[in-house]
């Protein structure tokens, strides 16, 4: 995995969780905030060392590591993240994307009309660790415990795909979707049968110019789902600017054809996508073409209040 997404040990947030409440049945910030800080960790799972410390300062319990090969037309070689419990809730992470392959796979979305209701890149990455995840599902459930789905950029198309195959389980609960930097995953058809039931409770949030939101482009048949929120390079989401539904197709101009592609390139290239994490990656990061450095990890988690 890049530098650019793994973080030392000393840059983790270690009161992350200090406001997280399971109980929470609608947009929380401090859940959100808790949610990108798993996505965070989730790329991690090749350093268990670091994932075992910041368990512990968490207090994140039954920790599980997801790392499978994956047999997907994304260029990812295999599928992972992290399952924990915390305060009886029951989180899955999922990793995402490295950096430095990102504009290979942004320019892959533009190349053909993929078949299916469901990104099938994303559906077979997913599908590398469902019996693990539908496992815990089950068991969170049974138990009665709170379930949050959640990643970062190709991790976010995962949490779909994950909670929109789990929701034809009869045994799984309806899980809360955190989604940071989320590709579109599904046609329109899937994604009006998704936000019909998990819509309300799935929350997909955007960071400045953030280019991997834009894509693939709706113009060939995918739309998002979940509620959109949104905020400037280098602001803070403001929770009562949450969508308070989920038909928003957003970020995209919505002009027939290819007609938004000129602004798309030009949020990607044109500007500054500023970072405040001070050591020398962070500063490197700055150095990035805008619609990329506003799609790292570390924008996210800055940008909870």
């Amino acid at each position: 995995m890049s530098f650019l997404v793994e973080l030392p040990l000393s840059e983790y947030n270690r009161n992350a969780f200090a406001d997280f409440n399971k109980a929470s049945g609608n947009f929380d910030p401090d859940v959100a905030r808790a949610m990108m800080w798993m996505s965070q960790l989730a790329y991690e799972t090749h350093v268990p060392q670091t994932i075992t410390a910041v368990s512990g300062f968490w207090t994140l319990s039954n920790v599980k590591l997801l790392m499978q090969p994956a047999k997907s037309t994304l260029p990812v070689s295999d599928t992972r993240g992290v399952i924990a419990q915390r305060d009886g809730a029951t989180i899955v992470a999922f990793a995402g994307t490295d950096p430095l392959i990102l504009k290979n796979w942004v320019s892959d979305f533009y190349l053909g009309r993929p078949k299916g209701d469901v990104h099938q890149g994303f559906k077979d990455a997913a599908a590398a660790v469902w019996d693990d995840v539908r496992t815990a599902l089950i068991a969170a459930s049974g138990a009665g415990s709170p379930i949050f789905i959640t990643g970062h950029s190709l991790g976010a198309a995962l949490a779909v795909v994950t909670a929109d195959r789990a929701r034809s389980e009869p045994a799984i609960a309806r899980p809360q979707v955190y989604l940071y930097g989320c590709p579109r995953v599904c046609r329109v058809d899937a994604a009006a049968a998704y936000n019909a039931t998990l819509g309300p409770t799935t929350y997909r949030l955007v960071h400045g110019n953030d280019i991997v939101p834009t894509v693939p482009p709706p113009q060939l048949g995918f739309q998002h789902v979940g509620r959109y929120l949104a905020c400037g390079p280098g602001a803070k989401f403001v929770a009562s600017q949450l969508a308070p539904n989920s038909n928003s197709d957003e970020p995209l101009p919505t002009t027939g054809g290819f007609a938004g592609l000129t602004q798309q390139l030009e949020n990607l290239v044109v500007g500054f996508s500023p970072s405040r994490r001070m050591d020398m990656i962070g500063r490197l990061s700055q150095l990035l073409l805008p619609g990329i450095g506003d799609h790292l990890p570390d924008r996210y988690y800055d940008a909870l209040p």
